[in-house]
C-alpha cells in the first residue's frame, strides 16, 4: 500500500458544465497551502493578494493559519529518531498511508528496529464484540460497487489489498453488527470510501497536489449541489474553511465558487458525473442515496461533518508532506475531524431507519458520548498503524506525540493512549447513563428513544467492532520498508 511521494504536473483549472466551462482556480488553495509554510507576513499578503487578483492590504488577519501547531523537525532525523527510539507511520486515520523517500539509510534502519521494538498495549473493550450476520452477503454487493466506481483509477495491487486481502469489510461488519442487510451494503461502501478516500488523500505517485484540490473543490460541490441556497451548509463551509486556514476572506471566496459550481450543476446530470473525480463521483452516489432515504434535517447535519471532516482530512495530508509537528493538544481536536469517525456514526440512523432531532442530537450528554467515543477509535488506531507510520517518517500520531512531549519510549507513550482509552470509555459510559436521564427528564417519545438506544449500541460496537479489527486485519502489520 505505501507509495513514495511523486509530483504529477496536472493541474486541472476549467470543469465543463451542460456547455459551459467554469474556472476551478485549484492554485488558489494551493497558493493559500503554501502561505502555510511560510514565516514571513509579508509574504503570506502577497500570496492572498494573488489569490485575489487584487492588491492585498496590509492586515493582521492574514495570519499563519495553523491547523496544527508547526514544528518541522523531519530534516533533523526525526530528532535523532527521538533519541534513537522512533518508529513508522502508515496511515494516522483508518489505517492508510505512504512511504516518503528517505535517503538516509540508517535512519531506516533505525525507525526499522524501533518499530520491531514496538508492543501494542493490551487493551480490553468494555463492549461486546459482535459481527453483522449479513457481512458476506451484502459484500457482494458492495464489492460489485467498488468495482464499478474504484476499479479504473486505482491500481489492481491496491484494489485486491484493500478489498480482498486487508477485507476493509469487516470493519463494517463489526461496527454495525445490528444494520439490516437491507441497507448495510451502504455502510460496506461509506466505509470502503473512507478508506479509498484516505489513501489518495497522501501524496502518492497518482495523486498530485494539484489533484488533491480537485478533489477536495469536487465533493464539496457534491455536498452543495443538493442544496445550493442553503444558507447553513454555505456558512458550514466557510467555518471549515476559515477555522483550517485562519483566513476568513479566502474562506468566503473558495465557497463562493463552491456554491457557484454547485448551482451550474444538476446532481443527477450525466454531464456533471463525467466531469468530476472518481472519488467525487462515487461520494456523489452515496449522498444521493442518503438523501433520498432521510429528512433534510438528518441530510443537513451529515453534510455539515462531511464538508468539515474531508476539509481536515486533506489539510491533515498536506501537512504531512511538510512534516508538521502539532502539539497533543492540537492534534487530539483535529484527529476527531481528519479520522471520519463522526459522519460514520451518524449513518448508524440511516442503516437503522430511525431519526434524531437536532435538538437531541446536540445536547450535551449526546455530543459528550459521541467525542468520547471518536477518541477511543482513533487514539486506537494511533496505537496500531504506529510502527509503520514510524518506518514511513511520518510525525502527526498520538504515540509519537506523546512521547516527544513527555520525554518517554514509544512503548511507555502508547500504555498512556491506553490509559487515556481506558477513561474515555468510562466517559462513554457515564454519557450513556447521563442519556438514558435525559430521556427521562425531557419525556422523549419512544421513537427518540429508540433512536438514542441505537446511537448508545453504535458507539459502543464502534469501540469493540474497531479493536477487533485492528488486532486481526492485514493493514497493521509491521513490514521492512
Amino acid at each position: 500500500m505505501a507509495a513514495l511521494l511523486h509530483w504529477t504536473p496536472m493541474i486541472l483549472h476549467h470543469a465543463h458544465i451542460n456547455g459551459l466551462t467554469v474556472s476551478m482556480r485549484p492554485r488558489n488553495l494551493l497558493q493559500t497551502l503554501e502561505l502555510r509554510n511560510s514565516s514571513s507576513r509579508a509574504s503570506q499578503s502577497k500570496a492572498f493578494s494573488r489569490f485575489n487578483g487584487k492588491r492585498a492590504a496590509p492586515s493582521s488577519s492574514a495570519s499563519s493559519s495553523v491547523i496544527l501547531a508547526t514544528s518541522n523537525i523531519h530534516a533533523d532525523g526525526l530528532q535523532t529518531i527521538h533519541d534513537t527510539h522512533m518508529i513508522d507511520n502508515t496511515s494516522n486515520r483508518l489505517g492508510i498511508g505512504h512511504t516518503q523517500t528517505d535517503h538516509n539509510m540508517k535512519e531506516v534502519q533505525q525507525r526499522q528496529q524501533a518499530a520491531l521494538d514496538f508492543v501494542v498495549p493490551d487493551f480490553h473493550p468494555p463492549f461486546p464484540f459482535k459481527m453483522n450476520p449479513g457481512l458476506e452477503e451484502a459484500n457482494k454487493k458492495a464489492l460489485k460497487w467498488a468495482v464499478h466506481n474504484f476499479e479504473s483509477f486505482m491500481s489492481p495491487e491496491n484494489f485486491q489489498n484493500l478489498f480482498y486481502q486487508e477485507n476493509a469489510h469487516y470493519i463494517a461488519g463489526g461496527v454495525y453488527p445490528d444494520a439490516p442487510i437491507s441497507r448495510f451494503d451502504f455502510a460496506i461502501e461509506f466505509t470502503a470510501w473512507l478508506y479509498v478516500l484516505d489513501d489518495q488523500s497522501l501524496l502518492s505517485q497518482k495523486s498530485s497536489l494539484e489533484e488533491l484540490v480537485q478533489t477536495q473543490l469536487d465533493i464539496q460541490v457534491v455536498i452543495m449541489a443538493a442544496y445550493p441556497q442553503d444558507k447553513s451548509l454555505q456558512d458550514n463551509l466557510v467555518k471549515c474553511v476559515s477555522n483550517e486556514l485562519g483566513h476568513f476572506e479566502f474562506a468566503k471566496d473558495f465557497v463562493e465558487k463552491v456554491v457557484a459550481q454547485a448551482t451550474t450543476k444538476h446532481l443527477l446530470g450525466s454531464e456533471y458525473d463525467e466531469h468530476i473525480s472518481p472519488i467525487a463521483s462515487a461520494f456523489q452516489d452515496l449522498w444521493i442515496r442518503a438523501i433520498s432515504l432521510m429528512p433534510k434535517e438528518w441530510s443537513l447535519r451529515f453534510g455539515k461533518i462531511m464538508q468539515r471532516d474531508v476539509f481536515a482530512n486533506f489539510l491533515e495530508s498536506h501537512n504531512l508532506h511538510h512534516d508538521t509537528c502539532p502539539s497533543v493538544s492540537a492534534y487530539i481536536l483535529e484527529r476527531r475531524k481528519s479520522g471520519f469517525v463522526h459522519p460514520s456514526l451518524v449513518i448508524q440512523e440511516l442503516l437503522q431507519d430511525v431519526f434524531l432531532p437536532d435538538s437531541i442530537y446536540h445536547s450535551l450528554p449526546m455530543q459528550r458520548l459521541l467525542y468520547a467515543t471518536i477518541d477511543v477509535v482513533c487514539w486506537e488506531n494511533d496505537i496500531w498503524s504506529f510502527p509503520k507510520e514510524l518506518v514511513a517518517g511520518e510525525m502527526a500520531n498520538l504515540v509519537f506525540l506523546i512521547s516527544k512531549e513527555e520525554g518517554c519510549s514509544y512503548n511507555k507513550a502508547a500504555k498512556i493512549v491506553t490509559e487515556m482509552m481506558v477513561d474515555k470509555c468510562k466517559e462513554m459510559q457515564h454519557a450513556t447513563i447521563e442519556l438514558k436521564e435525559y430521556c427521562k427528564i425531557h419525556e422523549l417519545t419512544t421513537t427518540q428513544k429508540a433512536a438514542i438506544e441505537h446511537y448508545i449500541s453504535c458507539c459502543n460496537h464502534w469501540v469493540s467492532g474497531s479493536h477487533t479489527f485492528h488486532s486481526q486485519s492485514r493493514r497493521f502489520q509491521v513490514v521492512r520498508a
